[in-house]
C-alpha cells in the first residue's frame, strides 16, 4: 500500500489487475474508486484527489454539480441580489447553464478548477455563447460559494472574474450574420441605431396590409401601434381595451396607453395569472397615442375601432380578455408562433428585408452523450419587429423634439445613458462645432 496525503493507492490483487484508490470523504464516508492498470498513474490520480480534499470547502464539497444545479434551480433567485428570478430567467439560466455542465454533471464541487471551467465555457458554438456560458458559471460559483454551508471556496468562486479571457468555441456552431455593416462615424455610439435601422413610413404601411390579409383589421393596427406608441412585442400583444385611454384618464388628460404588464415568455400555458408579468424592469409607464400617425392614417380612429371590436368580441365569448390583437382562440400570442405562422410570411409579402443563411452546428443527444452535426437553413430579419421601437424613438426626437428624459419616461427605457448613446449620440454634432470654430479664423 501506497499513501499520498490522505489517499491510499492498493496495488491489484492479481497480476494485470488495476490499482484502488481509497480515502475517507469530508462527509465521513469512505470512497473507493480504480487508479488505472499503472502505479504512476494511480499515484497522480491520487494526488489530484488529495488535492481536491485539501481545498474543499466542507463535506458539501463532495456534492456533484448534477445535486448543485437541481439546488440552484430550486433556490430561483440571484445570487448578485438575491431578488427571485422571474419565469423566463429560470428557463434561460437552465438552458445556460446546462450547456456548459454537460458531460461533466458527476464531477464534484471540489474537482471544480480553471480548467474544468475553461472545458464547460468551451461548449458553445460561437464566441458569444461562450461569453453567456462564462456568465452562467460565474453566478453558479458564487451562489455555491455564498450558499450556507458553502459548495466552493472563496478561491473558486474567484476563478472567472469580470475581464476573464475567454477559450474558442469547442463545438461547431455558425455565427448569425449582422443585420447591417456599415462604418461608424467619429463620436457616435458603437450601438446608436440609424435611420435606416428603423422601417420607413411605406414599409410600416406594406406590412400593415399583409397583416390585415391574415387577420383581418387589427393586423392593420399592429405595425402602426409599435412605431407610433413604443411597445415592445410583449407589452403590445397583451394590451386590452381598458389599458386604452383615448379621451385621457385621472392620470394624465391626453390620449395614452397603459402599459403594466408585459407577457412573459416563460410561462407555461396554464400560468394563473394569463402568461403576464411587469415590463422590463418592472416598470409600468404611460404611452402616447398619437391621433394621426406618421404613415398618415388615422391612428387614433383605428384604435377606437379596434377597441369597440375588442369589447364586442368579448361579449360573445370570442374574446375574454377583450385583448387588442389576440391569438386564433383569443388568448394571448406565443412569440414564436406569431414570428413563424404570422410575421414572417408578411414581411415576404410586405417586401421587407430578409438574409438567408445556413447553419451548422453540433447539437446535443442527452442519451448517447454526444454531439451530433446539423445543418439548417435560416432567416433574418434584417429589420425585426422591435425595430418599429426604434421607429418610435426616431419620431419623438425628430418630429416631437424629445430630450432623452422625455424619451425614457415614454419608451420605459432603463436609463438616460442608454437613450442617448442609441438615440442621440450622432457624432455629426462635435463636427459641426469643430467646423464653426476652425471658420472663425
Amino acid at each position: 500500500m501506497d499513501v499520498i496525503d490522505s489517499v491510499a493507492v492498493f496495488a491489484p490483487a492479481n497480476s494485470g489487475g488495476y490499482y484502488r484508490l481509497r480515502w475517507t470523504g469530508l462527509d465521513g464516508r469512505r470512497a473507493d474508486t480504480s487508479g488505472g492498470r499503472d502505479l504512476d498513474g494511480a499515484r497522480c490520480k491520487a494526488a489530484k484527489v488529495a488535492a481536491g480534499l485539501s481545498r474543499a470547502a466542507g463535506p458539501q464539497a463532495s456534492t456533484t454539480l448534477a445535486e448543485l444545479f437541481e439546488l440552484y434551480l430550486k433556490a430561483g433567485s440571484s445570487p448578485y441580489t438575491g431578488r427571485p428570478w422571474r419565469r423566463s430567467t429560470r428557463n434561460q439560466i437552465e438552458d445556460n447553464l446546462g450547456r456548459a455542465l454537460r458531460g461533466h454533471t458527476d464531477a464534484a464541487a471540489m474537482d471544480v478548477t480553471r480548467e474544468l471551467l475553461d472545458r464547460m465555457r468551451a461548449q458553445a458554438g460561437t464566441p458569444h455563447m461562450v461569453r453567456i456560458n462564462t456568465t452562467a458559471l460565474r453566478a453558479f460559483l458564487l451562489w455555491g460559494y455564498r450558499h450556507s454551508p458553502s459548495f466552493f471556496t472563496a478561491a473558486q468562486a474567484d476563478l472567472l472574474p469580470p475581464r476573464v479571457v475567454m477559450p474558442a468555441p469547442a463545438v461547431k456552431g455558425t455565427e448569425a450574420p449582422t443585420r447591417r455593416t456599415r462604418a461608424r462615424r467619429v463620436g457616435q455610439a458603437e450601438d446608436y441605431i440609424h435611420e435606416e435601422d428603423a422601417p420607413s413610413a411605406s414599409q410600416v404601411r406594406a406590412l400593415s396590409q399583409a397583416l390585415q390579409h391574415r387577420v383581418g383589421p387589427w393586423g392593420a393596427l399592429a405595425p402602426e401601434l409599435a412605431a407610433n406608441c413604443g411597445p415592445r412585442w410583449g407589452e403590445q400583444f397583451q394590451l386590452r381595451a381598458p389599458d386604452i385611454h383615448l379621451d385621457g384618464c385621472h392620470e394624465a388628460e391626453q390620449p395614452h396607453l397603459h402599459i403594466d404588464w408585459a407577457i412573459d415568455p416563460g410561462a407555461p400555458a396554464d400560468a394563473p395569472n394569463g402568461r403576464r408579468a411587469r415590463p422590463k424592469g418592472d416598470k409600468t409607464r404611460i404611452a402616447p397615442l398619437p391621433a394621426v400617425s406618421f404613415t398618415g392614417v388615422s391612428l387614433k380612429n383605428m384604435v377606437r375601432d379596434r377597441v369597440d371590436t375588442a369589447l364586442a368580441e368579448q361579449s360573445s365569448g370570442a374574446n375574454p380578455d377583450a385583448l387588442l390583437f389576440p391569438a386564433p382562440r383569443g388568448g394571448l400570442w406565443w412569440h414564436t408562433s406569431f414570428e413563424a405562422d404570422l410575421l414572417r410570411p408578411a414581411m415576404i409579402e410586405a417586401g421587407w428585408p430578409l438574409r438567408e443563411w445556413v447553419e451548422e452546428r453540433d447539437t446535443w443527444d442527452p442519451v448517447t452523450a454526444t454531439y451530433t452535426r446539423e445543418t439548417r437553413h435560416r432567416v433574418l430579419a434584417v429589420m425585426p419587429w422591435h425595430a418599429h421601437r426604434h421607429r418610435f424613438a426616431r419620431i419623438a426626437i425628430d418630429e416631437f423634439g424629445a430630450d432623452p428624459g422625455v424619451l425614457m419616461a415614454l419608451g420605459g427605457w432603463e436609463n438616460e445613458l442608454t437613450v442617448v448613446h442609441r438615440y442621440y449620440r450622432t457624432g455629426r454634432e462635435h463636427t459641426e462645432r469643430g467646423l464653426a470654430l476652425f471658420a472663425r479664423h
